[in-house]
Parts: C-alpha cells; structure tokens; sequence
C-alpha cells in the first residue's frame, strides 16, 4: 500500500494497516502532545487502532508544543 508520511511517499506498507500500526512500524511514541491528520482530518488517539489507512492516503504527525 502507498502512504504518503509527512510529505514522503513509499509503498512498504501492508494492507490492513491502521494508525496505531504506523505509529508502531515507525517507532513513534503517542505522546499527548501528538496529533494524526489523514487527508487533513484529525483522529483522537482511542481510535488509533481501529482506524484503518487506505491506498493513497496523506498522514501527518503533528507535533504540538507550547511556549512563549
């Protein structure tokens, strides 16, 4: 399956793939801070693992931080 992960196409993903599993296979920790956008919808983190990435779909991590 093709993903394009922030901003990087590759096809080595295996179908049936979800959120959780991507954030897995990459070794990403899901911290609070993080947000997942695919297709530029955003997903809550208890849905990780039950929501599924398709052909062609655009997923950003998005890390938010604080300051002033």
């Amino acid at each position: 399956m093709r993903l394009t992960v922030d901003c990087v196409s590759s096809n080595e993903y295996p179908e049936k793939f979800t959120i959780g599993d991507l954030l897995r296979y990459m070794d990403v920790e899901p911290v609070p801070w993080l947000i997942i956008s695919v297709n530029e919808l955003f997903f809550r983190r208890d849905v990780f693992d039950s929501t599924l990435l398709h052909d062609g779909d655009r997923v950003d991590l998005i890390y938010v931080r604080g300051g002033g």
